[in-house]
């Protein structure tokens, strides 16, 4: 009896501990660089001491003390390079020990813990001014004895008994080795995400519980960096305009969403933004900024707002445009109903004049783009992720007079050499924020593309231009047909001696123009012999 009494009092003390511990955690714990954690789910709990503080120390100064010609999470040169980043630049994320039980860490592309749990998650971000995916540093953390510790070349704290290990993704360390001498291959052993970090339960009881992810940042740890500000939270929790839920036309995955505008007497300029976010935790609010500064420039270039169409992360319900009515934004995740949207405007004969393509989300190192986590398990599966491959379908052999795409994320050199001297797209013009190797940074492509002046210059001038103002990357160019389009944004011809007056633009170039009689008697003539909203999909594989 004894015996079990002392193992009570023992329990109960254990538990009064973690909970007066988390009022010690709440300053450490947050979502955004202006707000604390909510702590009313009562997931968090803290330790004894600011334990997680000690983990963030060990191991940055384990990272410090890397031989860059024996690494094994990313190349030698990128090493190099993190050595160079001051401690102020990493932010941390942490997920701390939790009484609801061990962790399963998961990257969009597989799980970092496949059969074993662990107790805590320690995250860097030494970059956090770079687009995802970027290089993020993963620890693993589990209570073990210091030989064991050893043995896994793992971090040890004396005074929690804490080890600390590297996470790495399945197999790289033998990939690489086989791989060295192939062009950017330690790149592909890289964790480009944060990873999500859920509490590994039964089958069961995960049908019933909505998956909570424990990896946040934490703010105020002294030396580290301040976090980034994310969109609120109930701006993220649902998908806005679900196609399951909300059965509605304007919710469904086809033309009904999107409102695909080819008038039979106008050929006109047109524009398709994608802005995937993933989650909240890679949604920074910038990228909606960005969204909002791209739309605006190309209404001042003549772009009719009914032909300007956003896709953006989970979609928003307050996009507003100063001087305009509000315009709406469909969800990144409504992946079918951007496809649909982009095949009809290359489909559809005289329909399109200038295509302007805008890519802006987080990507991963084969220049895949990631769109929207819609169940939340942190694996993106196809209908949440957007291929080159789909990419090039989309724009295949396209209609439009000429197609700019313009393109600001990591990676994004992968997507230029897929189009370069590609014959079933030689009207694509690819312009990169950097090679197949680099990460985008802070905006910078964006910014340069919205404040230039568009009015004579070509595209491709504006680009070269973008090489002196670019600091991080090394953008690049690549086209389907060598000099074939050389043209403004809004599909003038550029570089013309004496300039075109601005009656000449507003009257042939910009916006929309009438088509030639003839013209429009032989578009008449095809579009009757598709259905009312161009061809039929129906039995398209993607529809």
């Amino acid at each position: 009896m004894r015996s079990i009494r002392n193992t009570v009092l023992f329990s109960s003390s254990i538990t009064l501990l973690k909970i007066l511990h988390v009022v010690g955690l709440v300053p450490y714990i947050t979502d955004n660089s202006s707000e604390r954690l909510n702590l009313d789910d009562g997931k968090w709990v803290g330790a004894v001491t600011a334990r997680e503080t000690l983990w963030a120390e060990a191991a940055y100064a384990h990272v410090k003390k890397l031989n860059c010609s024996d690494i094994f999470f990313t190349s030698s040169k990128e090493c190099q390079r993190l050595m160079l980043v001051h401690k102020s630049s990493y932010i941390v994320h942490v997920a701390p020990f939790s009484p609801q039980g061990e962790y399963d860490v998961i990257l969009p592309d597989e799980k970092l813990t496949r059969r074993n749990t662990h107790e805590g998650v320690l995250v860097f971000d030494p970059y956090p001014h770079a687009n995802f995916g970027h290089l993020v540093i993963v620890f693993v953390v589990d209570v073990r004895s210091k030989f064991k510790c050893e043995h896994k070349k793992g971090i040890y704290i004396d005074s929690t008994r804490d080890c600390l290990t590297f996470a790495m993704k399945k197999r790289c360390r033998n990939a690489i080795k086989r791989n060295s001498k192939r062009k950017h291959w330690a790149r592909r052993c890289e964790i480009n995400f944060l990873p999500v970090v859920h509490v590994r339960k039964s089958s069961k009881s995960q049908r019933k519980e909505k998956k909570y992810n424990y990896l946040k940042c934490w703010k105020g740890i002294e030396g580290f960096g301040q976090c980034p500000e994310l969109r609120p939270e109930n701006e993220t929790k649902d998908l806005i305009c679900n196609p399951i839920r909300d059965n509605t036309k304007r919710c469904s995955t086809t033309h009904e969403t999107v409102h695909t505008s080819c008038r039979v007497f106008e050929i006109c300029d047109q524009a398709v933004m994608l802005s995937g976010g993933w989650n909240r935790e890679t949604s920074g609010v910038r990228f909606k900024r960005n969204l909002a500064e791209f739309y605006v420039m190309l209404r001042n270039y003549g772009f009719k707002k009914r032909n300007i169409k956003m896709f953006y992360a989970n979609g928003a319900s307050n996009f507003h445009i100063p001087g305009e009515h509000a315009h709406q934004v469909h969800p990144a995740a409504m992946k079918y109903a951007f496809r649909y949207h982009v095949q009809k405007l290359c489909r559809v004969p005289h329909c399109v004049n200038s295509l302007v393509l805008y890519l802006n989300s987080p990507a991963k190192n084969d220049g895949t783009s990631l769109l929207w986590d819609l169940d939340e398990d942190g694996i993106a599966d196809n209908s949440e992720e957007y291929t080159i491959r789909e990419l090039k379908e989309d724009l295949e052999l396209c209609a439009a007079n000429y197609v700019h795409l313009v393109v600001d994320q990591s990676f994004s050199g992968d997507i230029a050499d897929a189009f370069k001297n590609s014959k079933r797209h030689r009207n694509v013009i690819v312009f990169a924020s950097g090679d197949n190797n680099e990460y985008a940074y802070n905006d910078e492509y964006s910014r340069h593309w919205t404040r230039s002046n568009h009015t004579f210059d070509c595209t491709w001038d504006i680009h070269e231009h973008s090489k002196n103002a670019i600091k991080h990357s090394t953008p690049e160019v690549k086209e389907g047909e060598r000099g074939e389009v050389r043209t403004t944004i809004f599909g003038s011809p550029c570089n013309v001696y004496p300039p075109f007056s601005a009656k000449e633009l507003r009257q042939d170039y910009l916006g929309c123009q009438a088509l030639p009689t003839a013209l429009w008697i032989k578009k008449l003539l095809s579009s009757s012999e598709e259905t009312e909203f161009g061809q039929d999909y129906a039995n398209e594989p993607w529809a």
